[in-house]
């Protein structure tokens, strides 16, 4: 940072009032006032990062006594969340500018938070997890979640690791816990006797006026606030579940629309033993009592509850559906399929009841397929398909991946899918797979085509799914006079040759496999949302000598042979 970069800031911060109160290490501390609109805020600017990489740190040093103790951007030792991390570029070369964005993104963010109660409340429920997590005097229990049936009442507690790195889960398939062990490397689980109890609500949490419950009987007052329904639901366990009662302590889990809410207590063990005592159901009854009197004093504990569950994994990061209960079939486990395989689970592929992805390719993995493969030496000489499943089982243990390292002439349920894929890149097995397709219509699935293009100037897919629109076939003109001529030309000139012996192939870089996965990617993720157009896609290189070829749903070929039997 130039010196005249740096005085320029300091001038800044001058002219403002504020004030220099450190210079440590890096780190520059000055104190000030942000002139909000109904009232002066006293902060601390602490500078550590010039280059802006990490926003400069604005801590509000005078609470205002009128407020909430429970405020949205604003951490329990003052902090404030003025700017999302990375959602703002600062200007290295101009240390003054950046400076006062930050001063001024701030004075807003306290304006609204001082003036607005819906925008508090709003804004609370949004970023709500954060503070149920982080607004405690100790870290919170973590517990993961697997997969839970919404209809049960309570599920089981299982424990992997050893007692350096042990872990809980909360599910209600053992099998499910056993492979997530297993792929952490760690041996079989261990079940416990104890519960963890599930409660739902379509409600947003309710923001108290103040802090957030710390002991039982705020929390009951905080759960009626929330929605009674959840509230009187949580009671009715405490008064007939007598299992709790086996226990120590006992753990909730509140599924809602911010995420799973976790909090537990521990029991009382005098009053414990006399609930034990108790006959009949009235042991509960007389515990949930205790803890409607001087047992409501006691303190709550918080549960960060982290779901790896498959629905989770593969659903977060999406605003519409995933490929949950889907039976995709691909063709391929080349270079492109391997690509596209890595796609179709993380998009869900092999997920849910009846979810399955079946990989087909006969061939092993040659030296030769390494420099644009998905796969790597570890899979050197092994079956294409079965090498490939064996990796995308290690990354997503949950899924459904079958190999069938066979010809697909062999493979009997190949249309017994919801969607087919073609890979392969090979012309004479997509007409082949062209023609069986229509010949099963109207009940074939759909089938992708994906392929690359020359020397990989370009990538190209075809969706095939009706009578209405053109199939694989109609991509090359009949009756011409250069034979099997393109209906719509890309390349300018011959694709490069590469021969080894006798053997021919064509020599692209990793790019082009990794383009046509995204490619054939994208045209699945529009068939999830309802509409696959344009069936027919090309997507170039930019410094490609190529033809320009538009996006479209192309109409079958008068004359073509395959779909129109003329």
């Amino acid at each position: 940072m130039a010196n005249d970069q740096l005085g320029a800031a300091f001038r800044l911060l001058t002219s403002k009032g504020f004030v220099s109160t450190g210079h440590r290490h890096g780190r520059r501390t000055f104190r000030g006032i942000l002139n909000c609109s109904s009232l002066p805020i006293s902060i601390s600017l602490e500078i550590s990062d010039w280059d802006f990489l990490v926003y400069p740190v604005i801590k509000i040093l005078e609470y205002p006594s009128h407020l909430p103790a429970l405020l949205p951007h604003l951490s329990s030792e003052g902090n404030l969340c003025y700017f999302a991390p990375g959602s703002i570029v600062l200007d290295r070369y101009n240390p003054a500018t950046a400076i006062d964005q930050c001063l001024v993104q701030a004075t807003d963010v306290l304006n609204k938070i001082l003036e607005d109660s819906d925008y508090r409340i709003h804004d609370i429920q949004n970023e709500f997890l954060s503070h149920w997590l982080l607004d405690q005097g100790r870290i919170p229990w973590l517990v993961l979640k697997g997969t839970i049936d919404t209809a049960k009442v309570s599920t089981n507690y299982f424990i992997i690791g050893d007692d350096n790195n042990r872990k809980a889960i909360i599910s209600d398939d053992v099998n499910e816990v056993e492979i997530i062990a297993g792929s952490l490397g760690f041996s079989k689980p261990k079940i416990s006797k104890c519960k963890c109890w599930i409660l739902h609500t379509e409600k947003f949490p309710a923001i108290p006026d103040n802090s957030l419950p710390k002991t039982v009987k705020e929390l009951f007052e905080w759960l009626k606030s929330w929605d009674n329904i959840l509230y009187v639901r949580f009671q009715n366990i405490l008064e007939k579940e007598q299992e709790y009662l086996q226990y120590s302590f006992v753990t909730f889990a509140i599924s809602s629309p911010v995420g799973w809410v976790g909090f537990g207590f521990d029991l009382d063990t005098i009053t414990l033993l006399a609930a034990k005592k108790t006959a009949g159901k009235r042991g509960a009854k007389l515990y949930k009592q205790f803890l409607h009197g001087r047992g409501g004093v006691g303190n709550i504990f918080r549960v960060h509850i982290a779901d790896i569950s498959a629905d989770f994994v593969h659903n977060r990061n999406l605003s519409f559906s995933d490929l949950k209960d889907k039976r995709i079939v691909l063709i391929g486990c080349g270079a492109i399929g391997g690509f596209l395989a890595q796609s179709l689970v993380r998009l869900g592929a092999g997920t849910g009841y009846r979810g399955e992805l079946i990989l087909i390719d006969p061939d092993t993995l040659a030296p030769d397929n390494l420099g644009r493969h998905v796969l790597g030496y570890s899979s050197l000489f092994k079956l294409k398909a079965v090498a490939l499943r064996d990796e995308l089982l290690k990354q997503f243990p949950l899924s459904r991946i079958f190999a069938e390292p066979i010809n697909i002439t062999k493979y009997s349920k190949l249309f017994a899918s919801d969607l087919l894929i073609d890979a392969t890149g090979e012309e004479a097995i997509s007409e082949m797979l062209n023609a069986s397709q229509i010949a099963k219509r109207p009940k074939a699935p759909p089938i992708l085509h994906i392929w690359i293009v020359g020397n990989g100037e370009a990538t190209q897919s075809l969706w095939v799914d009706s009578e209405k629109y053109g199939c694989f076939h109609c991509l090359r003109l009949p009756n011409t006079q250069n034979y099997r001529e393109e209906r719509y030309k890309i390349l300018k000139a011959e694709p490069e040759r590469g021969f080894i012996g006798c053997q021919a192939f064509t020599p692209y870089a990793v790019s082009a496999s990794i383009s046509a996965a995204a490619l054939a990617t994208d045209s699945i993720i529009d068939w999830i949302k309802g509409d696959p157009s344009p069936r027919f896609r090309t997507r170039g290189v930019e410094n490609a000598n190529i033809r320009q070829v538009k996006n479209q749903n192309i109409s079958p070929l008068d004359g073509c042979v395959a779909c129109r039997n003329a």
